[in-house]
């Protein structure tokens, strides 16, 4: 460090202040290496002067940047700031800004009154904080932050260790990545968080977080009640597990409470409650053996009668039979009996009629024995007996009133004609004569292959049924019949297929089941099916009733391929008295007519063969 005053100076008043100046200099040095100011006090008498004195120290040394009063600065060569009133830095890098801060280490901060900021790149930005450690921030009033990246911003909070962040007043976190958010909250832990004024929560990552009290279990994941333990604002305490009970006698463990048990808990000495919710209770404690009474412990207890305990009176049952006092039975025989009967002449305070009531609003009229009489004219009244015109009624539209009411016809109110009724009666068509053989089930003749079975208990004789089990693939599963005497086949003729089906529940219907009739054009490219269905939803074991209508709409179909029982896969159906006629509604079942014909044809042939052989035998 050097100066160069002016040598030149002639006049010895010069020279003595020079010589003054470089005693003030001497002293202004030995304070910023010592932080005593009283030495400057002492040698200034004016603030001019001494302001003078520190921006020439601060010109003079070149890279010193104590520009504040009272300021120190240490390793300058490091770039090191302290601007402002008693402000103090050293270090590497390291700025205090405000009066009485304080900043020492390596890139630190105190930029608010009395903060102090050491460690690496911490920060005290707040009023008389605190920062230490390393990348620490204290911006809140008279806050502390120390550790890694720890930030207290609450006034008077406090936050240490990893991460952790301490943002309500008067707040604390510790640990690792814990945050005290709430005002004098404390968390402490891992992950411990707690938003409750005055709450403190502890653990690892705690999921309640707006508790009195919680421990966290460790698990990120859940609901409050997979919290170690929850104590809420209602007083209520919650814990995950189980509450064992260490001691002499080896504890006990409290089982969770649920809603018919009280889990295992101590209710009183020797009175105990299970698991199962059943209350133990060990006597022995409290009675003793030879106390208590023979008559106590026999199995057969003596029974008495009232009368032998003295409440004999009490086993009355009629009203009559009920002792009562004196006194009540006085005041009884002075009350009249409920069933008696009053006359006219009993009733001494009756006023002959009303001429004798005295109240003044009843009218003279009124108490005059003698009513007056009025004509229905003379009280604007209608005669008992009188007749109105058409015309007197005054809501009745004219067209109503009218002698000769107007006449529309149908098509003008909107209903049918009576040539549409007919229509539609004509467009219904009956036919009722059955078209196919073996449609009972009796006959098997003319249903194919082993498909078909025949079972007892149809509706008319015997069923037909068809069965399959085990199948997995798709082909479907038929039993036919060829015979019938379909032969009309033109487009707009009506044919009304019917049939009494059951599904079995004794093999399972696992897709559909049909009872149908297959039409076909004469060279089989076409095909068109009529099908009555039932499924697996369909009701098991009871004959359910079945009919579907189709009109020819294909000049193409020329035949009737056949009639039959079908299977999609596996199951079981029977179907009886099935019809097949010609018309839109379904008949009651009848056999065919051919049918009929032929049983009576065979008849009269056996009747003819026994005929026969009775001449034949010389007995006619």
């Amino acid at each position: 460090m050097s100066f160069a005053p002016d040598k030149s100076a002639e006049d010895k008043g010069r020279i003595n202040a020079v010589e003054d100046y470089l005693s003030l200099l001497t002293e202004r040095i030995k304070f910023c290496f010592n932080g005593i100011d009283e030495n400057i006090a002492q040698k200034s008498d004016g603030k001019e002067e001494k302001q003078l004195i520190y921006s020439t120290i601060a010109d003079e040394v070149g890279q010193l940047t104590a520009t504040g009063i009272g300021c120190e600065i240490f390793n300058d060569y490091e770039n090191n700031i302290a601007s402002s009133l008693y402000a103090h830095a050293e270090g590497s890098g390291t700025k205090a800004t405000a009066p009485g801060a304080h900043a020492e280490g390596n890139s630190t901060t105190a930029s608010s009154t009395y903060a102090h900021a050491e460690g690496y790149s911490t920060e005290a930005s707040g009023e008389g904080s605190h920062a230490e450690g390393e990348k620490t921030t204290a911006s809140g009033y008279c806050s502390h932050a120390e550790g890694y990246n720890a930030t207290a911003s609450g006034g008077y909070s406090h936050a240490e260790g990893y991460n952790a962040v301490a943002s309500g007043w008067y707040s604390h976190a510790g640990g690792i990545n814990s945050e005290a958010k709430a005002e004098a909250s404390f968390a402490h832990g891992e992950y411990a968080v707690s938003n409750y004024r005055g709450g403190a929560a502890f653990g690892i990552m705690n999921k309640t977080k707006d508790a009195l009290f919680v421990v966290g279990n460790g698990s990120p994941r859940g609901s409050y009640e997979s919290d170690a333990l929850v104590l809420d604002d209602g007083g209520n305490l919650w814990v995950a597990g189980s509450i064992k009970c260490g001691g002499d006698s080896g504890g006990y463990t409290l089982s969770p409470a649920t809603a018919d048990t009280l889990g295992g808990v101590m209710i009183g000495d020797n009175i105990s409650v299970t698991a199962d919710g059943t209350i133990s209770v060990d006597l022995s404690g409290y009675l003793k053996a030879d106390e208590i009474s023979e008559w106590a412990k026999a199995e057969n207890k003596p029974a008495y009668t009232a009368s032998e305990i003295g409440l004999g009176n009490v086993d009355n049952t009629a009203d009559a039979d009920k002792p009562i006092s004196t006194a009540t039975q006085t005041a009884l025989d002075g009350k009249a009996d409920t069933g008696h009967t009053h006359t006219v002449s009993d009733i001494t305070d009756m006023p002959a009629y009303l001429t004798q009531e005295t109240d003044p609003t009843v009218p003279a009229w009124a108490k005059s024995k003698n009513k007056p009489t009025y004509t229905a004219d003379e009280v604007g009244a209608a005669k008992k007996k009188h007749t109105h015109n058409v015309s007197d009624i005054t809501d009745m539209p004219a067209w109503a009133k009218a002698e000769n009411k107007p006449v529309y016809t149908a098509s003008e109110v909107g209903a049918a004609t009576g040539a549409d009724i007919t229509a539609a009666v004509n467009a219904v068509e009956i036919g009722g004569r059955n078209l196919l053989y073996d449609s009972t089930g009796n006959l098997k003749k003319g249903w194919s292959g082993n498909t078909i079975i025949t079972v007892d208990g149809g509706i008319s004789g015997n069923s037909l049924a068809i069965s399959r089990t085990g199948y997995s693939g798709n082909a479907r599963y038929f039993g036919t019949s060829k015979r019938h005497f379909l032969t009309d086949f033109e487009v707009g003729t009506s044919y009304t297929l019917s049939a009494w089906i059951k599904v079995r529940s004794d093999v399972e219907l696992d897709a559909s089941g049909y009872v149908m009739a297959r039409f076909r054009s004469a060279d089989n490219t076409k095909l068109h099916i009529l099908p009555l269905t039932v499924n697996s939803k369909t009701k098991k074991d009871e004959w359910l009733y079945c009919e579907k209508t189709w009109t020819i709409d294909d000049s193409d179909i020329a035949k009737l391929e056949c009639v039959a029982l079908a299977l999609d896969k596996n199951g079981m159906i029977e179907a009886c008295n099935i019809k097949l006629e010609k018309g839109t509604k379904a008949t009651d079942w009848s056999p065919a007519v051919e049918e009929d014909t032929e049983r009576i044809a065979s008849l009269e042939a056996r009747v003819a063969a026994l005929e026969a052989a009775a001449v034949s035998g010389g007995e006619v």
